[in-house]
């Protein structure tokens, strides 16, 4: 074989060499293609997801904003209830309290009395 021979074989075979690796980068190039759809799709997906988790999170925190208000105007309610209740015991007890005292003044002061007044009448009926 001659030299231009051997150069022209060296040629063929690095052409073959640079086609077989320009195919194998082209398959390369078309799986990271193929990577990077899908990884968009996965990306799509995961932000429909996220997008769908913040609309529950917003009616969440709606539902916990109501509920925060029914709440609280209960709690106002039951607070009224107790201020009211406890104005009504003080002022039972106070009753309690001025009719015992009351009572207790006033049992020794008709014993008496009341003789007394028994002897008034039976003179002013006869």
């Amino acid at each position: 074989m001659s030299n231009s021979e051997e150069r022209l074989a060296r040629i063929e075979r690095a052409v073959e060499a640079n086609a077989q690796a320009i195919a194998q980068l082209t398959r390369q190039n078309q799986e990271v293609l193929q990577t990077i759809a899908g990884t968009e799709e996965r990306i799509a997906k995961a932000e429909e997801r996220i997008a769908k988790a913040e609309e529950r999170i917003a009616n969440a925190e709606e539902r916990v904003a109501r509920a925060e208000e029914r709440l609280e105007a209960e709690v106002k309610r039951w607070d009224e209830r107790f201020f009211q209740l406890s104005r009504d015991t003080l002022n039972f007890t106070r009753n309690v309290v001025t009719v015992a005292a009351i009572t207790a003044v006033l049992i020794p002061l008709l014993r008496d009395v009341a003789p007394l007044l028994i002897e008034l009448l039976r003179q002013g009926s006869c």
